[in-house]
């Protein structure tokens, strides 16, 4: 059986757990307060008001003006992620993490019921909250999908325990954007088929579902019915990253293409310094661009072969922006590259003597930022309008090991 354990409004909830003054009170966790940006969460005090994870930081105020508007700190939630990690293996080695505030579990036997597993998720809410004074809602269910939906019916400290049968009884009749894996793009296509709900989803021919959708279709019907084969991957076995990113909101609505420009160089520079510094190579660039009315774009090609390299993915990046961008204020920009696998299997052999060059370039610039930080080293395009900027809006690298 596998339990979806969701740390309830997890960020918020941290910060009330270690300010006793905010216990009780609208907490809205955000980048730097002081400059625009967005609610990174929203605590359950919060939220009566509407504001949501996503929203600009001004409508926030606005809504909430009682709130306690707190900077996030990214290092103490990972520690407490780690920390909860920790208390789930003492439960069972055969733990996923999913986000920082979501992980899997299988517990019990094979043939366990759902009412033999319920005491142990009970226990589990039980420890987490004396040991970190957190809640957490766990959905409980015979695979991935039962149990990351059943974790959202009743938050927040809900427990709920569902099998097939259970799943199609609440979730049928639900509209069919409530189902996993189902976003406002994808509800719009199916409405225009004629399909509104989780049942209609799972009573569609999965031939036309297949024709309209592709090799997807077919598998979101199945997922209608409850159904889910995807194994879990013990932690201990590590855990393969399928895409890297970054983005950032630009401090003010901008449409000068030079600074544009600029940021997309940087984004590009860190996505390429994270996968190199985690082994990876990519073949997939994707841009994303959130214009001052919050609509939002993403395009992505796919490229010739993999790379780590900062500059591939900034020429392919600046193509798509180029191509797609009607010159209006943005107020977002990002980079990501996916489609990954380890370098050993992606990377070729280097052929002509300036590509060893700027490998061995690349890896001691890397050797220099990990030593002195970020901000040492930055590529010279990006640092257009830089008094504007004010800051580097960009989180750092964590150091790689030293190669024996």
């Amino acid at each position: 059986m596998i339990l979806l354990v969701d740390m309830d409004a997890f960020f918020a909830s941290v910060e009330q757990a270690h300010h006793p003054h905010l216990k009780g009170q609208p907490v809205i966790v955000c980048g730097d307060p002081r400059r625009r940006g967005v609610v990174t969460a929203a605590s359950y005090e919060a939220r009566p008001s509407g504001v949501r994870a996503g929203m600009p930081l001004q409508e926030a105020r606005r809504l909430c003006p009682q709130a306690h508007f707190v900077e996030g700190d990214p290092e103490k939630y990972v520690a407490i992620s780690l920390a909860l990690l920790n208390l789930y293996l003492s439960l069972t080695p055969d733990v996923e993490p999913f986000s920082v505030d979501e992980a899997f579990l299988a517990v019990g036997r094979r043939d366990a019921s759902l009412a033999d597993i319920h005491p142990i998720a009970a226990d589990l809410q039980r420890r987490i909250a004396q040991r970190f004074s957190l809640t957490a809602s766990i959905g409980i269910g015979p695979n991935k999908l039962v149990a990351k939906m059943a974790a959202g019916v009743a938050k927040p400290r809900g427990l709920t325990a569902l099998d097939e049968a259970g799943f199609q009884r609440t979730f049928w009749p639900l509209e069919v954007r409530s189902l996993w894996g189902v976003g406002p793009q994808l509800e719009t296509r199916m409405r225009s088929l004629g399909i509104t709900t989780v049942g209609e989803l799972a009573h569609a021919p999965a031939s036309a579902l297949q024709a309209a959708f592709g090799i997807i279709g077919p598998q979101l019907r199945e997922a209608a019915w409850g159904r889910d084969d995807t194994p879990l991957t013990p932690y201990h076995e590590g855990i393969e990253a399928k895409s890297m990113g970054h983005e950032v909101t630009l401090p003010e609505d901008c449409a000068d293409p030079v600074y544009l420009e600029g940021t997309l160089l940087r984004l590009s520079d860190q996505v390429g310094r994270r996968l190199r510094a985690e082994g990876y190579v990519g073949r997939t660039v994707c841009v994303k661009l959130r214009d001052h009315r919050f609509r939002t774009l993403m395009r992505q090609r796919v490229l010739p072969a993999f790379t780590a390299d900062h500059r591939q993915v900034f020429e392919t990046a600046r193509t798509l922006w180029r191509e797609h961008w009607q010159g209006g204020p943005l107020r977002l920009l990002g980079v990501t590259v996916s489609l990954l696998q380890r370098a050993t299997q992606g990377g070729q052999t280097e052929l002509f003597e300036p590509d060893v060059r700027a490998t061995r370039l690349r890896e001691a610039l890397d050797r220099v930022r990990d030593k002195l930080g970020e901000s040492r080293i930055v590529p010279a395009g990006s640092l257009t309008h830089r008094r504007r900027l004010g800051h580097v809006p960009f989180g750092p690298v964590a150091g790689r090991a030293p190669k024996p």
